[in-house]
């Protein structure tokens, strides 16, 4: 039996189940699916976690997701990552953009050519790889997910993470709700790949997003930045009944334009996060400008 402590204090693991893994990886999104994908090619022994079922809940499940996907050409990387730093009040950093739009590419193309994703094309037959439809995408992933060898616990929340006697995570605590049984996951990494914090937006799919892999790193002692920068989120017509009820400020998943890293204090374990911080606005009308005084 392997000790684990609290991220928070000296409690062990006790007696329940203990799993073990290379690399666990905390919700069943699409960064959470690219995650496990990855890991297994490389030959590691991945445990996906999910809240939901890993494939068909979730934002991008629910419905679809636009993709900022530039070709890899000097000049169009060039517009597209200036046209982003406008858009932020160029506070935009490149050495973040520029690795967002490597990897958007490459992930794409393996999707188009490993899994057959049905892209829409042209009048010159070249696929318009801009867009993605939730649904057929996540039903991919999660196929590839399990032809890789990943397991995959299905509606099994992650309750806390657990680190080693040198403060460093190796793994977490999650529960069945199927049985309700409470497990000890041991891992050599942890990804937390759980989404942001949008279920207030009452939109589809954001149910689950509670902001769990957030908080779960705070009480592992992270520190979060740039969680006050702001994107568009959930436009809808005034008027209408997605419109109806106060208009809530909350957190939510992954900005190109303004990505916010997750940054483990120097005495704190080490947490990695695939879900940095922005703010969805219900919008009505034209958006303030986030204060910089403003409380993430």
């Amino acid at each position: 039996m392997v000790r684990f402590e609290h991220a928070g204090d000296d409690a062990t693991a006790g007696d329940h189940p203990l799993l073990s893994a290379d690399v666990l990886v905390v919700g069943g999104g699409p960064a959470g699916t690219w995650a496990a994908i990855k890991a297994a090619q490389a030959g590691a022994d991945v445990v996906l976690v999910d809240k939901g079922r890993c494939g068909s809940s979730g934002a991008t499940a629910s419905v679809g997701t636009g993709i900022w996907y530039v070709e890899d050409e000097a000049e169009l990387r060039e517009a597209a990552m200036a046209s982003r730093e406008a858009l932020g009040g160029h506070l935009a950093d490149r050495d973040w953009m520029a690795p967002v739009l490597d990897e958007t590419c490459a992930r794409m193309d393996e999707l188009a050519r490993v899994q057959r994703y049905p892209f829409p094309v042209d009048a010159h037959g070249r696929q318009i790889r801009d867009d993605l439809q939730g649904p057929e995408y996540m039903r991919r992933q999660r196929t590839c997910v399990q032809r890789l060898g990943v397991r995959i616990l299905d509606h099994t929340p992650a309750l806390e993470l657990l680190a080693d006697a040198d403060r460093v995570v190796s793994g977490a605590r999650v529960l069945d709700r199927l049985t309700g049984q409470m497990l000890s996951i041991a891992a050599g990494a942890v990804v937390l790949a759980a989404g942001g914090c949008a279920f207030q937006s009452k939109t589809l799919g954001c149910d689950v997003n509670t902001g769990d892999g957030a908080l779960l790193a705070v009480e592992a002692g992270a520190e979060l930045s740039g969680m006050e920068f702001s994107s568009a989120y959930a436009i809808a017509p005034m008027g209408t009944s997605l419109e109806d009820g106060p208009a809530p400020v909350v957190l939510a998943g992954s900005d190109t334009a303004a990505s916010a890293d997750m940054k483990a204090a120097s005495s704190a374990p080490r947490v990695r996060s695939c879900s940095p911080g922005r703010t969805r606005r219900r919008a009505r009308g034209p958006r303030p400008r986030p204060s910089p005084a403003a409380p993430a």
